[in-house]
């Protein structure tokens, strides 16, 4: 249960500090923000983390079931994003399509730190507590200047403010995971080991 009830507040995190942004900052929604933070991560969150074990169950390498984990989480959020919220890539078809794909990009990336940043940060190893510190170093110190940033932005620049420098620093955090993947390839021993 206390793993649990982490793995809920370390997404819960990393989702928050984005959607405070994007429904109360620039939205001024708080209703909206609340059920984000009280109703929809927490499912989402908790759904993750059940059916994470499947993936533990079918793929028995651990690099493989944390890039499956990864792309599977992130992609289950870009559905959401799609079908239940209506940011799809056809929902603006007169969208610059190079800003619409990085958009897109922004928008997995955010779905893959909430659903993987807890497993990251909750393992142990010594590769997991250094790419924690590294994530942490970039995220908090980078978060707390687009706040300051956003804030004191006029109202009619907020939009073109908030949305980049939040899709900015969440495809950011994919060269962690980048580089956390890569070593956790090379550094375990192959399944048939």
């Amino acid at each position: 249960m206390k793993r649990f009830v982490a793995f809920l507040f370390i997404g819960s995190c990393f989702a928050t500090v984005e959607e405070f942004l994007t429904i109360v900052v620039l939205k001024h929604d708080m209703g909206g923000y609340l059920f984000t933070l009280l109703v929809l991560f927490p499912i989402f969150l908790t759904l993750v983390f059940l059916s994470s074990r499947l993936i533990n169950r079918f793929i028995h390498w651990e690099p493989a079931q944390d890039i499956t984990y990864f792309f599977v989480y992130g992609f289950a959020g870009l559905a959401i994003e799609w079908f239940l919220i209506g940011l799809s890539p056809w929902s603006n078809p007169g969208a610059n399509p190079i800003l619409m794909f990085i958009l897109q990009l922004g928008i997995f990336s955010f779905w893959s730190t909430v659903s993987f940043a807890p497993r990251l940060f909750l393992n142990k190893s010594d590769l997991n507590l250094k790419i924690r510190r590294s994530i942490l170093r970039f995220f908090i110190p980078y978060f707390v200047v687009v706040y300051l940033v956003c804030i004191a932005a006029p109202e009619k620049l907020k939009f073109i403010t908030i949305i980049p420098l939040v899709i900015f620093g969440y495809l950011f955090l994919n060269i962690f995971y980048v580089k956390y993947f890569r070593e956790r390839y090379l550094t375990s021993p192959t399944q048939d080991a």
